[in-house]
C-alpha cells in the first residue's frame, strides 16, 4: 500500500461506516409491537381540543342567536324588527369567527352554514318589515305596507325557525361524530 492509497483507503472506510450508520446497519427494520390501549392505524384518532371548541362554539352561537326569539312576549317595534334581524345576520360573522373544523368536522359544518343563510334570509325579512313600520311598530291597516309587514314578518320567524332546526342538527350531527372518536 502506498503512503497516498492509506489516507484514501481510510477515508473510505469512514464513509461507508458512516453510511452504515445512518442506515441503521442496513438491515430491514422489524416494526415493535404497539403497547396495548395506544391506538393503532386502523384505530380513529380522538377528538382534538380544536374539535371540542369547535362543537363548543357552535353550540353557543345557536344559543346566542336564538336568544332575542325565546321571549314569551315580544313586543315588535322597529327596533325590536332590527334587533332580530341584526341576531339572524351575525351566524355568518360568528362561523367566520369560529373558522372551518378539521375533515371529520364538516358534515356539521355543512349544517351550519346552510343554517346561516337560512338565517340570512330572516334577517332581510325582518329588516324589510322594519323600513314599512313606523317606531312603534305599526302600519295603517290596508295599506300595502301592512301587507308587507305580515308576509315580512312570517317569513322572517319562519326563517328563525330553520335556521335554529338546522343548528340543532348540526349539533346533533356533531355529537355523533364525536360520539365515534372518543
Amino acid at each position: 500500500m502506498s503512503a497516498i492509497a492509506g489516507p484514501r483507503a481510510l477515508g473510505l472506510v469512514i464513509a461507508v461506516v458512516i453510511a452504515v450508520l445512518a442506515t441503521g446497519c442496513g438491515g430491514p427494520k422489524t416494526p415493535s409491537p404497539a403497547p396495548s390501549g395506544s391506538p393503532t392505524s386502523s384505530a380513529p384518532a380522538p377528538m382534538t381540543a380544536a374539535d371540542l371548541a369547535w362543537i363548543q362554539a357552535i353550540t353557543q352561537m345557536h344559543k346566542k342567536i336564538d336568544k332575542p326569539f325565546m321571549a314569551s312576549r315580544i313586543n315588535m317595534t322597529r327596533a325590536k324588527m332590527n334587533q332580530l334581524a341584526d341576531s339572524l345576520r351575525s351566524c355568518k360573522r360568528e362561523l367566520s369567527r369560529v373558522g372551518l373544523p378539521s375533515a371529520r368536522l364538516r358534515p356539521a359544518y355543512a349544517l351550519v352554514n346552510k343554517a346561516c343563510r337560512i338565517y340570512a334570509k330572516g334577517a332581510r325579512c325582518f329588516a324589510r318589515e322594519a323600513s314599512v313600520s313606523d317606531a312603534a311598530g305599526a302600519v295603517i291597516v290596508g295599506t300595502p305596507q301592512e301587507r308587507i309587514q305580515r308576509r315580512a314578518d312570517r317569513c322572517g320567524f319562519a326563517a328563525q325557525g330553520n335556521g335554529s332546526n338546522l343548528m340543532s342538527e348540526a349539533e346533533a350531527k356533531a355529537a355523533a361524530i364525536r360520539a365515534q372518536f372518543p
